[in-house]
């Protein structure tokens, strides 16, 4: 190579440098002007481009720089220029927001997986989810409830019983001519009974929400009395057409219960129809079979942690006359509080007034002897009806004894009663529970000369006051028999004299039934699987010691009239099977 050559080496690299530089320089200028305008401005871009394409053009000429080499380095400058302008336009770009995460620690993630994993189960078990037999929400909010009993048992009758005949029914004429009576419909004190009994009910109750509820029941059961809905299988009744009933006959289905109910989460509430007792009670007052007819409300007030008020009044229509204003109600008010004494002590107690007005007779002697004056006058509505009454209570003749018409009886008595009833729980971790209960009663409506006014009696021919009861009652084992082998047994004392109580509204076992005697009571359940139970119960019962029924206040030197001598002893026990749903 010539030595001009080796001189011209150097300085065209040395230009292809500079060119090169400009070149990227003209690009990067490019690039930045669209969106700043504050590098070089349009002209003096596009002056220093036009100068180095010129000074590349002229190194061509000279033979410094081959035509290929120059195209390559006007391609390579104008791609340098495209990415810079690109990388510009990503500069100038928004950015996304920045977000902030608070950090979140395992067992709370946990804690937060599993109340959402409960929620879901929650939502999925009341909407049923995937289940294609999924009931409406209306019918979902509905309860089937109700329970079967077969039962056997065996009345007996002590062979010292006076028969009612040879008693005259129970019943005694005054020096008047007129009658007073206790007993009137008895018609067995001698004759053991053998019976099987069916009791089925049926109920469904409906939440409506808002604190409202309804319910109907149906039970097995007639019309004849108000506390026993028990069906004697086999038994027959006569009619114009003959007997009827018994060879596998069908029985009849009544409706027991059917009601509207309100209660709030102050503890307020009312029911309003036909439904169980509102009052807090043992069976001494109020059979477990028995319904109330009227209205109740109630009020629950809490008094601490644990503790509470209650408070309950009703008006229940016990006779209603289309022809007449002499209506029958009962009134009742009862107020109470529910108290924790320890931990494992649990003491109730209430105290309760009731008022049966209206249903006390009154004799009338001016009635025509044959009946009701026909579409002119009710005849004696303040009769004690046949299919209500019991035994056991004072009754005198409300129609004329000069008669030879049927006799009409009413209750000698008014019927205002008090009732104070206390339980005590005493429960514990083990399956002997204790529950004691005591009730206590007393008439106050019982007055020996308002009795006399009404029933027009003598004055050596008066009632004797016979109107306290009391029972005693304990319950030891589990407190439910829902489960094969839990138990209990039961085990309770009980005197109710004559005029105490109501005898329609009375515990048909006990005594079969009324008032006037005293007696015992022992029994028990077990557990045979889930919700079905046996039990056996013995009770036994006998008249109360009347030497002196009627006395005179006029001569109190006078015995009265001696009735130690129609006893009434009766023993009953019972074999039961129940099935609860």
């Amino acid at each position: 190579m010539s030595r001009s050559a080796h001189r011209r080496a150097p300085r065209a690299a040395l230009t292809l440098t500079v060119v090169s530089a400009l070149l990227a320089s003209a690009g990067l200028a490019h690039a930045q002007s669209p969106a700043s305008g504050q590098a070089a401005d349009r002209a003096e871009v596009e002056r220093v481009r036009a100068t180095t394409q010129a000074l590349i053009e002229s190194l061509v000429d000279s033979g410094l720089l081959p035509r290929e080499k120059a195209n390559a380095i006007l391609k390579q400058a104008a791609e340098a220029g495209d990415k810079a302008a690109a990388s510009a336009a990503s500069a100038d770009a928004p950015k996304p927001p920045v977000v902030r995460v608070p950090y979140i620690s395992e067992s709370v993630k946990a804690e937060l997986k599993e109340q959402l994993r409960q929620d879901v189960l929650k939502q999925a078990h009341d909407e049923r989810w995937g289940d294609p037999g999924a009931m409406p929400d209306w019918l979902r909010r509905i309860r089937l409830e109700g329970d079967v009993r077969v039962r056997f048992q065996k009345e007996l009758f002590d062979k010292h019983n006076l028969a009612p005949d040879v008693a005259d029914g129970y019943a005694t004429q005054t020096s008047n001519g007129n009658t007073l009576g206790w007993a009137p419909d008895l018609v067995n004190t001698q004759h053991n009974r053998d019976r099987m009994t069916l009791r089925a009910r049926l109920g469904l109750v409906s939440e409506l929400g808002g604190g409202f509820s309804a319910g109907i029941r149906l039970t097995t059961g007639s019309t004849s009395g108000p506390t026993s809905v028990s069906q004697t299988l086999g038994a027959t009744s006569t009619t114009s057409n003959g007997a009827t009933g018994g060879g596998f006959n069908k029985y009849a289905a009544v409706w027991d219960r059917a009601y509207i109910q309100y209660q709030d989460e102050s503890g307020a509430g009312l029911v309003a129809g036909r439904f169980g007792s509102p009052f807090f009670g043992t069976d001494l007052t109020w059979p477990d079979d028995l319904n109330f007819d009227g209205v109740a409300v109630s009020y629950k007030p809490a008094i601490g942690a644990a503790d509470s008020l209650f408070m309950t009044a009703g008006a229940f229509p016990l006779r209603e006359f289309e022809v007449s204003n002499q209506d029958k109600w009962l009134y009742g008010a009862q107020l109470g509080a529910s108290l924790n004494l320890a931990s494992y002590t649990q003491l109730r107690v209430g105290l309760a007034v009731y008022d049966f007005a209206g249903i006390q007779g009154v004799a009338d002697d001016k009635l025509p002897v044959s009946g009701a004056s026909v579409g002119v006058k009710p005849y004696l509505l303040t009769e004690y009806p046949v299919g209500v009454r019991q035994k056991g209570n004072t009754l005198i003749r409300l129609n004329r004894y000069d008669t030879s018409s049927a006799t009409t009886w009413g209750l000698a008595s008014k019927f205002l009663p008090i009732n104070l009833t206390a339980e005590l729980k005493l429960l514990s971790d083990y399956p002997v529970n204790v529950r004691l209960s005591a009730d206590y009663v007393n008439n106050l409506g019982f007055h020996i000369n308002e009795i006399q006014r009404r029933a027009m009696l003598p004055d050596d021919y008066l009632p004797a006051k016979q109107t306290a009861a009391y029972q005693f009652k304990a319950i030891v084992g589990h407190d439910q028999t829902d489960k094969l082998g839990q138990w209990q047994g039961t085990l309770a004392l009980r005197r109710l004299e004559r005029d105490a109580w109501v005898d329609a509204f009375t515990d048909t076992t006990w005594h079969l039934g009324g008032t006037n005697y005293q007696g015992w009571s022992i029994g028990g359940q077990y557990g045979l699987g889930h919700r079905t139970t046996a039990g056996v119960r013995w009770t036994s019962t006998r008249s109360l010691p009347d030497k002196k029924l009627y006395v005179s206040p006029s001569d109190p030197t006078k015995s009265g009239i001696d009735l130690s001598g129609v006893p009434l002893k009766i023993e009953v026990l019972q074999l039961e099977l129940n099935a609860r749903f």
